[in-house]
């Protein structure tokens, strides 16, 4: 599965539970945590501080959590999904 199915697949998914598509920050930590790169090395490329992405990807992975029903983190992010 590609970077851009899977996010599609997470992005139906939040939208089924919450009502709401994912935004532009979430989508990059997706895409940054499936390739492994750091938050700091996110949050270079969406622009913005490494503390932001920290918190966005903190909020990101607990709603993941809530909606497959399963303990989410940045390193079991790729085998969950």
């Amino acid at each position: 599965m590609h970077v851009h199915e899977i996010l599609q697949f997470v992005d139906d998914a939040v939208y089924t539970n919450t009502g709401q598509h994912l935004n532009d920050l979430q989508r990059g930590v997706i895409e940054g945590t499936l390739k492994h790169q750091k938050y700091a090395d996110i949050a270079e490329i969406c622009g913005c501080s490494a503390g932001h992405i920290k918190d966005v990807g903190y909020e990101l992975l607990q709603m993941l959590s809530d909606i497959f029903d399963e303990p989410i983190d940045k390193g079991n992010l790729k085998s969950v999904l």
